[in-house]
This record gives structure tokens, C-alpha cells and sequence, in this order.
């Protein structure tokens, strides 16, 4: 078990382990620890730094100063606005799908397709039930809670019920709303940003050996101009870099084109602006400076794109 370490403590720690206090003093990262985040949630970030090998410096990080932990912890909570962001967007575009489906389906009533999930879903009718107790699902639950409609039920279950619900759909009527493998890496995305969890904290960190990249987004990548195929191959191996790719490929086949425009422009001004506003010190950095490359230019292609669309129909 870890001994707990003051601020002080946790200062000459860094310090051993080769972390100095040149771009931020000692005092300003004391603030920063006490006032605005925690040792933890800062230190994840130093896994994107290689360690000396040998010598007397030997188990220390090479260039690693506190300033550096500070920005990508910052980035990183800018970047969990974006992706909640888009997540929720995601959320009510496949909702909107789902019930408009339904409701064009001359098979369904509306209420049918709901009894069958929550019979076949005990857990999920327990889960809704729980959730009268939010005064902001409260009203809906206790007015339909024996008898959903589809348009009533979608506002009270959670985004992996939702999903779950949309393949319950494809088995009974063969219509894909989602790739359900792609909306598990979203999911899972979600999730991390709404509970705060780090994402850009180990870039080298790899993907699962056990999933692939889906070929459609190898093919969606491969029309993106300016992207090697070694570029592509190295950047998708990442776990971090494959999960954002993933988000944006969903984005970009999901979502209507103002929306979409409107997303992709915060994305890039978010690329173009806070994340390089200290880029010095990272410009040593290959494989945070690689990651940035590679996602930069795929937004940078997204955001043209959507704008050229939007053009065009406004004429």
C-alpha cells in the first residue's frame, strides 16, 4: 500500500523521478495541485514520456516538466467537452432514426416493440423503474410506466439501453440503425468523458489485440488526402487514436450536415487554437506531435468538407 503524500511530498517525488519545475515554479504547481486538480489525475499524464535506461539518471523522465503534465491535463478536459458533445449529438440523431423507423413501420404501433424489449430485458424495466426517483424522468415513468411508446421509452433509458434497443430492432426487422462494434467504442468513449476519466494520458498505450480496425473506416481513412498508409497503420494501432476515429467516422455518417459543420468548425478551432497555444513544449515529443498530425488532418478534412456541403446547398 502507498504512503498518502502532502503536496510538498508529492513535489520532491516528481523530482526524483526526474520531473522539473522550470516553465511553472514549485509554488504555481502547489497551487495547481491544491486549488485545480490532483497528483493522480496530473501524473497519469508522464506516461507519453520515455525513461532514461541507464546511468546515473537511470528510471528518470527524459524532458518531462511539470508545466507539460499541467497542459495535457488541461487539453485533455477541453477535449472530454468536445466528445461529450458529439456524443450527445450521436444520442438524439439515433433516437430521432429509431422513432421515426418505428413509426413508418406498418408492422409496429409504437408500444408493441417496447413490451417485447422489456420482457426480454428484466434488468432494463428495473433500471427504468429506479429512475423515477429523478425528478426529471419522474413524470414520464409514472404517466406511461405500464405501457411506453417508443417516443416516451427513449427519453428514459440510458445511451447503452438505447443501443441495445436499436439492435433489438435489426434482429426483428433486419434494419441497421447503428454498427453496433463501432457504437461500443463510442459508448465506452462516453463514458470516459462524462466521468472525467484522462484519454490523451498514454498515446502509446496500443489497441486491444483482440479488436481490428472496422474496414470501413480503414476506407473512410483512406480517402482522407495527405495521409500516408504508414501514417494510418501506426496512428490506428493506438488505443486513443483509434476510439477518436472511430468517433468521428460514427459523427460524420450520423449526423445532419449544419450540425455537423457547426461541430467539426469547435473541433478545429479547438486544434487550431488551445491545443497548440504552448506547442513548444511538445515540438521534442514525437508521439504526441504525431497523434496531433494525423488527427489534425482528418479534421481539417472533415471541417472543408462540411463547409463545402453547406455551400452548396444554401445556393
Amino acid at each position: 500500500m502507498k504512503r498518502m503524500l502532502s503536496i510538498d511530498e508529492q513535489i520532491q517525488h516528481m523530482k526524483t523521478k526526474g520531473i522539473t519545475f522550470h516553465a511553472i515554479t514549485e509554488d504555481e504547481a502547489r497551487t495547481f495541485l491544491a486549488k485545480h486538480s490532483y497528483y493522480m489525475k496530473v501524473a497519469a499524464y508522464r506516461e507519453n514520456y520515455s525513461k532514461c535506461q541507464e546511468g546515473r539518471l537511470k528510471g528518470q523522465y527524459i524532458g518531462l516538466d511539470f508545466a507539460h503534465l499541467k497542459e495535457l491535463s488541461t487539453i485533455d478536459m477541453h477535449l472530454r467537452y468536445l466528445i461529450m458533445k458529439m456524443c450527445l449529438d450521436i444520442e438524439h440523431a439515433i433516437k430521432v432514426r429509431l422513432v421515426h423507423l418505428v413509426t413508418e413501420n406498418p408492422g409496429e404501433d409504437g408500444y408493441q416493440l417496447v413490451k417485447d424489449f422489456l420482457c426480454s430485458n428484466e434488468k432494463v424495466r428495473k433500471q427504468v423503474e429506479s429512475h423515477k426517483s429523478s425528478y426529471y424522468c419522474h413524470d414520464l415513468i409514472e404517466k406511461y410506466e405500464l405501457d411506453f411508446p417508443i417516443w416516451v421509452f427513449v427519453e428514459v433509458i440510458s445511451f447503452g439501453t438505447l443501443l441495445h434497443l436499436c439492435h433489438f430492432y435489426r434482429n426483428r426487422y433486419g434494419v441497421k440503425i447503428v454498427d453496433h462494434k463501432l457504437m461500443n467504442t463510442v459508448r465506452d468513449l462516453r463514458n470516459a468523458a462524462a466521468h472525467s476519466n484522462c484519454l490523451i494520458n498514454n498515446l502509446s498505450r496500443r489497441l486491444d489485440g483482440t479488436k481490428q480496425v472496422a474496414s470501413e473506416v480503414v476506407q473512410w481513412l483512406k480517402a482522407i488526402e495527405g495521409i500516408s498508409k504508414s501514417s494510418r497503420t501506426n496512428n490506428m494501432k493506438s488505443a486513443f487514436t483509434h476510439d477518436i476515429v472511430v468517433l468521428l467516422y460514427v459523427y460524420d455518417k450520423l449526423m445532419n450536415p449544419v450540425p455537423k459543420q457547426k461541430r467539426y468548425e469547435e473541433l478545429s478551432d479547438f486544434l487550431h487554437g488551445r491545443v497548440v497555444r504552448h506547442k513548444e513544449y511538445f515540438a521534442s515529443n514525437t508521439k504526441i506531435c504525431g497523434t496531433y498530425e494525423f488527427l489534425r488532418k482528418i479534421v481539417d478534412n472533415l471541417t472543408n468538407t462540411a463547409y463545402n456541403v453547406s455551400t452548396i446547398e444554401k445556393q
